[in-house]
């Protein structure tokens, strides 16, 4: 008898970890690139970290891959499947005929500011004088370029290519630059002279974009990151002390305080990430396509449907998104 119930514990032992393993399998592998060092990115991570990814039934790898251009590249030639980086990236790469789409953003408004050294206490004082940037064609070089048009700059300034987000703020730190734009202060003595999200842009800082023939080929795996995405974002708006130590563990190589990078989130992040048509045409006229067809652009089927079955309300629980 007592071979017996050994025998029984024994198979249910294999069972439960054939289940637990085939649970696992059953899990799609997907890598999912983020194109910066910055809470505007941070939906991401939470994402990752409440395991939203897994529940959604996706094994999501993040990577980080510096500047929206290089990340959507990476997207373009299939490394991976789902990326967040600059909305200008995304749609100039659309309009050439590269075969992704947007499905999801992170903002209506830029959440960036001009941040320029002490001595800089007037806009026109920039002229001549040199702006970091990451690379040409990230967000930080799109919203500069918003921002000098608006205060008639245009043209009458250097930008200068750094890299990466980190390596600007270094730059900038270095005198190398008088100018930065950037989600947070890029050193302790840098004055803030403009905040772009005050000057009445509309504009998505940036998109989640996924290809053409994944969205196609594997619809309920794009469902899955754009449900576990809006979970990221409903995270960081609603519990705020596991949002802190979030930025605390990816946010360490830009500095600044985890509460502010959560006021950064609170104030800029969009709740419900549907794409605003009004920001895409910001977007078409800065890369000189005004007035380009914006239904291969993006597609906000997904987020609509969620809204319409309740799944974002649910999300916050009655409380204001």
């Amino acid at each position: 008898m007592r071979i017996f119930r050994l025998a029984i514990l024994l198979l249910i032992l294999i069972a439960t970890t054939q289940t637990l393993r085939s649970a696992e399998i059953a899990k799609e592998k997907i890598t999912f690139a983020y194109a910066s060092i910055s809470p505007s990115m941070s939906a991401v991570w939470m994402a990752k970290e409440i395991g939203a990814f897994e529940r959604n039934g996706l094994n999501a790898e993040l990577v980080y891959i510096s500047s929206g251009a290089t990340t959507i590249q990476a997207l373009v030639g299939g490394s991976v499947q789902a990326a967040l980086g600059a909305s200008n990236a995304v749609v100039a790469a659309t309009l050439k005929g590269a075969p992704i789409i947007a499905v999801g953003g992170n903002s209506s408004r830029p959440g960036m500011q001009l941040w320029v050294q002490p001595e800089i206490q007037r806009a026109e004082q920039l002229q001549g004088k040199t702006l970091a940037i990451t690379r040409f064609g990230s967000t930080s070089d799109f919203v500069t370029r918003l921002i000098l048009r608006k205060l008639n700059l245009e043209g009458k300034t250097e930008l200068r290519q750094f890299g990466g987000v980190v390596e600007a703020d270094m730059g900038f730190r270095a005198r190398q630059a008088e100018g930065r734009v950037s989600s947070q202060a890029p050193g302790p003595k840098a004055r803030m002279l403009v905040d772009a999200a005050e000057l009445g842009i509309p504009f998505s800082m940036n998109l989640l974009a996924v290809s053409n023939d994944y969205l196609q080929k594997s619809p309920k795996s794009v469902d899955a990151i754009v449900r576990a995405y809006i979970e990221g974002i409903a995270a960081l708006k609603t519990r705020k002390a596991q949002a802190l130590k979030l930025f605390e563990k990816y946010m360490g190589q830009r500095g600044g305080s985890a509460e502010m990078h959560h006021d950064f989130v609170m104030r800029y992040l969009d709740s419900v990430p549907r794409i605003d048509p009004a920001a895409v045409d910001t977007v078409l006229e800065m890369v000189g396509a005004k007035g380009a067809p914006r239904d291969r652009l993006y597609d906000n089927t997904i987020i609509d449907r969620l809204i319409h079955e309740g799944f974002t309300d649910k999300l916050y629980k009655g409380a204001k998104p």
